[in-house]
């Protein structure tokens, strides 16, 4: 990519994978989110303890101030970001019905209202009950329908179930039907052995990732229901770079094949990945594997990539259309916005 296209593009980005948290609600959610275990997790001193709690307390704020967002925009060269809930900070499988719906509804107004402030900025995937489905199905079309949403944010489980459970087919027959996004981040992994040296981020999110690409796959979600638009964040964590082992199954244990009518490859290519992978060379490995069309540029504002358009334009490796591609153009053909 010459400077020239590198300057244009970078006024053109858009990042699909930007956080936001709504004060209230994760005031409310903090003490049942992943984070809350952190201070008690084995090796960790009275130092780091504090440290945690200042960390915490500049990256919530950076999530929930749209002014300072925009001026950080800017800085990178995004020209529009999706906002999505924090998931890790303020996801609701903890709470009953009501409350969850509640908190969601209030997430989402919050949403968009920051989308009202900065319309040509800013996009807005709305939250869900997903754990209490008929909830998550009138939410996911209130998203959608009044609140202009372009999808929504989802964790890699619903409670206690795997998002291909047979009492998620309704949210899935809704999505298909009201062409929503779908970007599915994890609300972190709280099993005991993802508790020492944060490996419930560095290792867990990835397995978390993995693990909702197998649902959607061998449970049927994405053979019953093939035009979903659905992204899976961190590049799809494990699943894109061992597929080898995936398909071999496929064809030699005729039981994975319950719900699948093709290879798993060919699944893994229906869905989209953002660039949020922290290596160029797992990026090219990315693209190899599902195709430049079907990745998306993503930074995990404010706590990821600090640089997303520079990620993409130094991998040598890809051409300048993967990259135009990968930086802007897949985005705004998946959001409905003008590739201009």
């Amino acid at each position: 990519m010459t400077s020239g296209a590198s300057s244009r593009a970078r006024l053109r980005a858009i990042d699909l994978h930007a956080h936001v948290i709504v004060p209230e609600v994760c005031a409310l959610a903090a003490q049942h989110n992943v984070f809350s275990e952190l201070p008690t997790d084995p090796g960790v001193t009275d130092e780091m303890r504090r440290n945690i709690k200042e960390r915490a307390a500049t990256v919530l704020a950076r999530m929930s101030d749209v002014t300072e967002r925009i001026g950080n925009m800017d800085m990178m060269g995004v020209g529009v970001q999706v906002l999505s809930a924090s998931l890790v900070h303020q996801g609701l499988e903890w709470a009953d019905a009501q409350t969850s719906l509640r908190l969601a509804r209030m997430t989402n107004d919050w949403i968009a209202k920051a989308v009202a402030l900065h319309p040509s900025r800013l996009v807005g995937f709305g939250t869900l009950p997903l754990h209490v489905p008929a909830l998550a199905v009138s939410e996911l079309e209130r998203c959608v329908r009044e609140l202009g949403f372009k999808g929504v944010a989802i964790s890699t489980t619903a409670g206690p179930m795997e998002l291909g459970d047979t009492q998620l087919r309704p949210f899935w027959g809704k999505a298909e039907e009201l062409e929503a996004i779908i970007f599915i981040h994890p609300g972190g992994n709280r099993d005991r052995r993802f508790k020492r040296f944060h490996l419930w981020n560095s290792v867990g999110q990835a397995f978390e990732e993995a693990m909702a690409i197998s649902s959607l796959m061998y449970d049927g979600v994405l053979e019953t229901f093939p035009s979903l638009k659905i992204c899976i964040s961190h590049g799809g964590g494990y699943m894109p770079y061992y597929m080898g082992r995936i398909d071999r199954n496929y064809v030699e244990k005729a039981n994975t094949r319950i719900n699948m009518r093709k290879p798993p490859i060919e699944y893994l290519r229906m869905l989209y990945f953002d660039s949020c992978v922290y290596d160029r060379a797992v990026l090219q490995h990315l693209v190899d594997k599902v195709g430049a069309e079907r990745v998306l540029l993503g930074s995990d504002y404010p706590v990821g990539e600090t640089k997303p358009i520079e990620f993409v334009a130094e991998t040598d490796t890809l051409s300048a259309a993967q990259k135009e591609a990968i930086v802007r153009a897949n985005a705004a053909a998946l959001l409905g916005l003008p590739n201009s």
